[in-house]
């Protein structure tokens, strides 16, 4: 058995994640990119550090773009940090515009010139700020979550839970192939399914007209915690129109 690790302040919070309905891991993205979110519009929207940063990924992700709306008093800093965003786009924009007014000869290699600049500003973007920071977190909980899920009180929190959904499962498969509690974890995963499938079963059964009138029980959910199963929480993913 690997050495454990020790039981710093994310052990006990990815234990208070198993408490909440849904994927655990989702949770804790959801939970940890609201807490960065409030913390940035809080003290350091004029942090120096922080405003390149948001520069280099042009501000954040759809995601938690439009979560940042939903802080209290994010106006604000949602308009300082656009604003800066928004006026050095507008240089690069007027460059290539002045690329138009250079002599005939010259016009084409100063446009792709400019454009190519702007281009790069897009496609070569640093990652967002608060997914960078989430990631982060999600490797150290997976690693939690396989060090101690052959402990006893971990294990029945667990057990509680909603379990991860598939795209955290695979991710976790895929990079702790060789941790001595994977198969633990993928025996607790099966179980978790074995019932949501068990679930559905009983609630298609119910769609039946014969059986529509029968008191709605656990499964009267199930098709929506499938869904999560399948794509994980609300938005924690993302679309897939660029890849």
């Amino acid at each position: 058995m690997e050495k454990r690790r020790g039981k710093w302040i994310d052990y006990f919070d990815l234990r208070d994640a198993f408490k909440i309905p849904g994927c655990s891991l989702c949770n804790r993205a959801r939970n940890l990119s609201w807490k960065f979110l409030d913390n940035l519009f809080y003290e350091r929207v004029t942090d120096v550090w922080t405003r390149v940063g948001l520069r280099k990924s042009k501000g954040f992700c759809n995601w938690h773009a439009w979560m940042s709306t939903e802080i209290n008093s994010s106006n604000s800093g949602i308009a300082i940090i656009y604003k800066d965003l928004l006026d050095a786009e507008l240089r690069r924009l007027s460059e290539w515009m002045d690329a138009e007014e250079a002599p005939k000869g010259i016009r084409l290699r100063h446009r792709k010139k400019r454009f190519g600049i702007l281009l790069a500003t897009w496609t070569k973007k640093t990652p967002c700020p608060v997914c960078k920071m989430v990631r982060d977190h999600e490797r150290m909980d997976v690693n939690i979550l396989l060090d101690f899920i052959d402990e006893e009180a971990f294990s029945e929190a667990f057990e509680k839970s909603s379990g991860i959904c598939f795209t955290h499962l695979i991710r976790v498969m895929q990079d702790h192939g060789k941790h001595p509690n994977l198969r633990l974890l993928v025996e607790k995963q099966i179980r978790k399914y074995q019932s949501l499938s068990e679930e559905l079963e009983e609630f298609i059964r119910k769609l039946d007209y014969r059986f529509s009138k029968e008191p709605r029980g656990s499964e009267a959910d199930s098709w929506k915690r499938v869904t999560e199963q399948f794509a994980g929480q609300k938005e924690i993913f993302g679309n897939e129109m660029g890849r």
